[in-house]
């Protein structure tokens, strides 16, 4: 389940604007602009793959958890050069001791 908070149509009527649960950390929101189709599918119980579609992964959990990209991975410690250093590491077999 995900929450678009407001729908608010844009002054040419063309779009929605839709704000974001605030982040559990940083208390910030996001607001964006979708079309009306989106907002008719949010209402049917659309899923957000769907319904937000034409946004990336970071902006989609904002409208799911509110938790924004930023504190994401400070709570779960993502870094980029370790992941990659983990996936070269499983490509080349040894991350379990044994070579290709």
């Amino acid at each position: 389940m995900f929450t678009l908070l407001n729908p608010i149509k844009t002054a040419d009527f063309s779009a929605y604007v839709v704000t974001s649960l605030p982040c559990p950390s940083c208390n910030e929101s996001i607001s964006i602009e979708i079309a009306p189709e989106k907002l008719f599918l949010y209402n049917q119980g659309g899923y957000v793959q769907e319904v937000l579609s034409d946004f990336d992964v970071d902006t989609r959990e904002r409208f799911i958890t509110g938790t924004c990209g930023e504190c994401w991975d400070t709570m779960f410690g993502y870094n980029d050069d370790y992941m990659d250093s983990m996936i070269d590491d499983y490509m080349e077999g040894s991350l379990f001791g044994w070579e290709n």
